[in-house]
């Protein structure tokens, strides 16, 4: 899951410095993809929801499930998961507000067209840079939901061998009752069988 971001981010990098005039690629182009101010405002409308009832705990807990040995309980995962997919929603909305706030700035300024191309520049990087941010945030809502699965399989296979080893048992105590059912019509006709000759014995002495 981490060499997908850094493949996201390299991916960024690349395509951002490609000069598309001639094809090549040129690192100061970057420069024209950056933009604190932007990035400052998806931070302000996102951070902030995680200072909230302490879901920051769980969203730091989402990066770590990136380590395999990491290990939680299940319930600590799905508090992640929930966290990871609000930020993504709470990063699309972030994206298109600050989008929306820089296009009404840019109307109220349309006779000064020297400024316009880099205004609408910023509206857009502000959308970009959202749209980076839920894309980084992919790999841990599906490590996320990998893990849950993982506890899924875990618990139902528990629950099969409880299963098995209850039939197993209820077998075992099925044939034990045949058994003790067997041995005691056996003792019963040994009774039987003595009380009979017993009673021949008393005949026989009676006739004599």
């Amino acid at each position: 899951m981490l060499m997908e971001m850094i493949s996201i981010l390299l991916g960024i990098i690349l395509l951002g410095a490609v000069d598309y005039g001639i094809g090549a690629v040129d690192l100061k182009l970057m420069l024209y993809l950056v933009d604190f101010p932007s990035a400052i405002i998806i931070l302000a409308l996102t951070v902030p929801v995680l200072l909230r009832g302490g879901m920051w705990k769980d969203f730091l807990r989402a990066w770590k499930l990136l380590n395999k040995k990491y290990t939680c309980h299940l319930s600590e995962i799905r508090r992640s998961l929930d966290v990871i997919e609000m930020m993504q929603k709470q990063l699309a909305c972030a994206g298109i507000i600050g989008m929306l706030l820089s296009f009404v700035h840019i109307l109220h300024q349309l006779s000064d067209l020297a400024s316009l191309g880099p205004n609408i520049a910023v509206a857009i990087l502000t959308m970009l840079y959202a749209t980076i941010f839920e894309m980084l945030l992919l790999p841990l809502q599906i490590e996320a939901k990998r893990r849950i699965i993982d506890y899924m399989e875990v618990d139902t296979d528990a629950e099969s061998a409880g299963s098995t080893a209850g039939e197993t048992g209820a077998e075992g105590m099925a044939a034990a009752e045949e058994i003790s059912g067997t041995g005691k019509e056996r003792e019963t006709a040994v009774k039987e069988r003595e009380e009979a000759g017993a009673g021949a014995d008393k005949i026989g002495d009676g006739q004599i």
